[in-house]
């Protein structure tokens, strides 16, 4: 992405159970997740189109943080759930899917290898354990993404990152450190948009180090809305079809190209002030059953939608060297394809795979917790999903 890409995002895990309780929350990952696949399919002609949509990766981090206070820090505080266990729940959530669009970017990125002869072999292994270690890769100078296989990967690793950041801090994460580290944050936003001219980073080998500019202020600040939330009001249909279309629109329009406001002020204000204001008022609107079924598809399919992407992206994009096509015809098709291996690698790997990693925890955990003594393998907020 988002990244964001995730876009990505990004919290692009919990979505499930996270749908009973904060389902608008689903509808918006959803939304962003298909701008950043808007995104990327404008810019395979014009590089500067759409130029704040890759600001979803952002809104996925501050949706990452409210999530993870939702689902895990009670837990976590407590000392209910260890450290080790929240690392291996967050990789248990995030991984499957992270390594399935990594080895989907590798099998295309072969083409290469084989068929273009301009890349060894041995090079191109390396790249993959770079990439399934959640590491920018130092290869390819004539290529400056950081994820070569696999672009959005770089905001899944900023966020393994800040996860396991937070696994450390999160038993003394007072209120007074929250506010610190979301001071921090801001600084480091403010630095970013000053050394780019606007909120980037991350995503290249030159410019990857910025990416925590990009994570820790979303992401701490996702926490403190979740701290600071209203209560439920009532249904309020159209004010939920409201604030996904302003998530939508924020994301896709240029106002320096309309009029005249400075990218920097506009990136800033989105980053420091929209997105949180966003979540913090959506996840006060509860869905009546329709809207509430249609979000949890959006939140089911953005995760997916965010990572797989990119590979069947450059597939479509090699195909149409042999068999070309007219450009929106071209575009349609691979955002038919993205949707249709989102909801295929769901279906048929990462519900599988979920429910054979939480049969192994449990094993783990039974044999390691006494009868008398059994918990819960999983946070309780969490037993009944996906997580």
């Amino acid at each position: 992405m988002t990244d964001g890409a995730r876009a990505g995002a990004t919290d692009l895990g919990e979505s499930q159970h996270v749908t009973q309780r904060f389902g608008l929350l689903d509808a918006l990952r959803g939304v962003a997740a298909l701008v950043v696949l808007a995104y990327h399919l404008v810019q395979q002609h014009s590089l500067s189109a759409l130029p704040h949509a890759g600001l979803a990766v952002d809104f996925f981090y501050t949706l990452s943080g409210f999530v993870i206070a939702f689902a895990y820090h009670a837990q976590v505080r407590d000392g209910r759930l260890s450290r080790a266990g929240f690392a291996r729940a967050r990789a248990r959530r995030l991984y499957p899917l992270l390594a399935l669009g990594t080895v989907m970017g590798f099998s295309v990125f072969l083409g290469a290898v084989f068929l273009r002869h301009s890349v060894s072999l041995r090079d191109a292994l390396l790249a993959l354990g770079f990439a399934l270690a959640l590491l920018p890769c130092p290869l390819f100078p004539q290529w400056p993404t950081a994820f070569p296989l696999n672009m959005a990967a770089w905001s899944l690793a900023f966020e393994a990152y800040v996860n396991m950041a937070y696994a450390l801090i999160a038993r003394f994460l007072s209120q007074q450190v929250l506010l610190g580290l979301i001071g921090l944050g801001a600084v480091l936003v403010v630095t970013d948009i000053a050394h780019f001219g606007r909120l980037m980073g991350g995503t290249d080998k030159a410019d990857f180090a910025f990416g925590a500019a990009r994570v820790v202020y979303p992401f701490f600040t996702g926490i403190l809305i979740f701290r600071w939330r209203r209560s439920p009001t009532r249904q309020h249909p159209l004010l939920a079809l409201m604030l996904c279309a302003a998530l939508a629109a924020a994301l896709l329009i240029a106002p320096e190209r309309g009029v005249g406001l400075d990218p920097a002020l506009y990136d800033g204000a989105l980053a420091l002030l929209g997105f949180p204001l966003l979540v913090w008022l959506a996840s006060a609107v509860p869905l009546d059953k329709r809207m509430a079924q249609a979000a949890h598809w959006l939140g089911l399919l953005s995760y997916p939608i965010y990572i797989l992407q990119g590979p069947v992206l450059r597939l479509g994009v090699e195909l149409a060297r042999h068999a070309p096509l007219p450009a929106p015809a071209l575009a349609w098709a691979q955002a038919v394809a993205v949707i249709a291996v989102a909801w295929a690698a769901t279906r048929w790997f990462d519900a599988p795979v979920q429910a054979w990693l939480r049969r192994a925890e449990r094993r783990r955990h039974a044999k390691a917790t006494p009868a008398n003594q059994a918990q819960p393998p999983f946070p309780p907020a969490l037993r009944s999903s996906r997580s």
